[in-house]
């Protein structure tokens, strides 16, 4: 498995764990909510160390916030919608370099309303994650660069609705 593999399934498992993390809500303390997450969970988990990729993976369900820039094709989607929250995690094979998503990103969010409220840089992964105001939308962003300098990207977004 090489460094670019392994680091596109590091970023999906972050990405998911995340993902579950900010869908928990309000029901996280229910025997039920916490068993759909937990099933949820492990999916996710498996499908990352499994391999689960796709060719065509459909992006068509991702929220209007959640953008792609051009030169990108997404290798794994999943989507969790539960009690009023809609979310998932979606990764992409990108020929854009990490400044150009970068850039591409705090432009993104700030069209859309939200404000970056944490980022992290290494010289492997960016890290960004944007929040409306009312915390009704959420997007995180992963941008993994292996050891070529080429990109892979990750999106987790969350919304609530209703």
């Amino acid at each position: 498995m090489t460094n670019r593999n392994i680091a596109q399934r590091l970023a999906a498992l972050a990405g998911a764990t995340l993902l579950l993390a900010a869908c928990g809500g309000e029901n996280a303390g229910s025997d039920a909510a916490s068993s759909a997450e937990a099933e949820v969970g492990a999916s996710a988990v498996k499908a990352v160390i499994g391999g689960v990729t796709g060719v065509g993976v459909s992006v068509s369900d991702l929220p209007d916030f959640a953008e792609v820039p051009s030169g990108s094709n997404a290798i794994h989607n999943m989507a969790v919608n539960q009690d009023g929250k809609t979310g998932g995690s979606v990764t992409f094979e990108t020929s854009q370099s990490p400044a150009d998503l970068i850039a591409f990103y705090r432009a993104s969010m700030a069209r859309n309303g939200l404000k970056i409220g944490m980022e992290t840089q290494s010289p492997q992964m960016v890290q960004m994650m944007g929040e409306s105001e009312d915390k009704s939308k959420s997007l995180m962003v992963m941008i993994v660069v292996d050891d070529a300098g080429k990109a892979s990207l990750n999106l987790v977004h969350s919304r609530t609705t209703g």
